[in-house]
């Protein structure tokens, strides 16, 4: 299918059995542990991916994926070591950089747009602008804390441990730092929602 869903993970197996092939298994093996084949815990992890540029951002979650994965498989092929003890922490770092790369092209992009288009673009924006604003106004941490919370059930976990909470105390954070974003969200939709001079 189209979906991505059955995305073929070989074509970032490059080779046949190599070194680079060992550091591959290596590498998705660390991942996901539990994964029955390097296949799924590829696909796991893929999928993790997607969900974490879905939640920043709705466009082309996939592509970006993909991006961070080749970056990934690059760089542990480079020779690049992933700390054991948590794994995604550098995933995760690398799809940030990718994140912060997409959004400088995108707003080069966004600055050739032509003239007769602002119009059009400019209030159907509004919503992304609000939910970019609101998010701003967090601390970097508590950004991280909700792009992983939200990524993978299995972190949650590990997130309450680090963080030194219950699993119920860091839901109830969470909610909070939902609420927070929805008051946020609303004041600014109310504000910019009115008509424009």
């Amino acid at each position: 299918g189209e979906d991505g869903g059955d995305f073929n993970y070989r074509q970032f197996n490059f080779m046949a059995p190599t070194p680079d092939q060992t550091a591959f298994e290596k590498l998705f093996k660390l991942l996901e542990p539990n994964a029955r084949s390097i296949e799924e815990g590829f696909r796991r992890c893929r999928l993790k991916l997607v969900k974490f540029f879905a939640w920043r951002y709705r466009q082309d979650p996939d592509s970006l994926a993909d991006e961070t994965i080749s970056r990934l498989v690059k760089n542990v092929r480079d020779g690049q070591e992933i700390s054991a003890d948590n794994p995604y922490s550098y995933v995760y770092a690398i799809a940030v950089n990718v994140f912060r790369e997409h959004l400088r092209a995108k707003k080069k992009e966004e600055a050739f747009i032509n003239i007769d288009e602002v119009e059009e673009v400019a209030v159907p924006e509004a919503g992304d602008d609000c939910t970019k604003h609101c998010l701003e106004q967090l601390s970097q941490e508590k950004r991280e804390l909700l792009a992983r919370y939200y990524m993978d059930d299995d972190e949650r976990l590990s997130i309450a441990q680090e963080l030194g909470l219950s699993l119920n105390a860091l839901r109830l954070q969470v909610h909070r730092l939902k609420q927070g974003l929805r008051r946020c969200w609303e004041d600014c939709r109310k504000h910019s929602g009115g008509p424009r001079n």
